[in-house]
């Protein structure tokens, strides 16, 4: 099966109504550092990374790598979304031989609220789908996070008609999400409607 990273890196960038998806530059930098330490942003992904950690770890030009997008608005990063390939241990898996792409995004919390989390994971998965036609992809969340489990459904509900079967929503509960689709964690599929199943 292909990776991400097995099509054109980086493609042009994407552009949407308000937003572009693009690579991290230098400049990002700042907006990395807000984002990694962000408590709003750390809520569910087991806490906000220390500042003062973050700002001596994190390399001067951030990490470029195939599958990961800057989200931009008006010239400046507010988020980034990711498509990384899961670990055959990771459960709620869609094929057989496990190894669909994830769906992540972070986003500052002054972009929140106006629909730019939408518009940029509905951006990379027409990207997806278009680089890897048929390839499933799989969004997890807490099932404790509303704002993400609404656009897990939101976005599930669009796959379905645009590019069905590709995506998969699952949630789980718990202080980490990393642990939502863990053995003992709660992963479950969102149906067609976005109801947990």
């Amino acid at each position: 099966m292909p990776e991400p990273g097995s099509v054109a890196w980086p493609p042009a960038p994407i552009t949407t109504e308000r937003l572009v998806l693009r690579e991290p530059e230098a400049w990002d930098r700042a907006a990395f550092i807000e984002l990694f330490t962000s408590p709003e942003v750390g809520t569910y992904l087991g806490g906000p990374r220390p500042r003062d950690e973050c700002e001596r770890t994190l390399p001067e030009t951030p990490e470029r790598r195939p599958g990961v997008f800057v989200v931009e608005l008006d010239g400046a990063m507010i988020g980034t979304i990711e498509l990384n390939r899961r670990d055959a241990e990771r459960r709620s898996h869609v094929r057989p031989d496990a190894g669909e792409a994830e769906l992540g995004y972070l986003l500052l919390p002054e972009a929140w609220g106006h629909g730019y989390a939408a518009e940029a994971c509905a951006a990379a998965l027409g990207w997806f789908a278009a680089a890897l036609p048929g390839e499933p992809v799989v969004l997890c969340t807490q099932t404790a996070n509303d704002r993400s489990m609404r656009l897990a459904a939101k976005l599930s509900a669009a796959a379905a008609v645009v590019l069905a079967p590709a995506l998969v929503a699952c949630g789980g509960s718990g202080g980490d999400s990393s642990k939502a689709d863990q053995p003992g964690g709660d992963g479950r599929r969102l149906g067609r409607e976005g109801v947990p199943r």
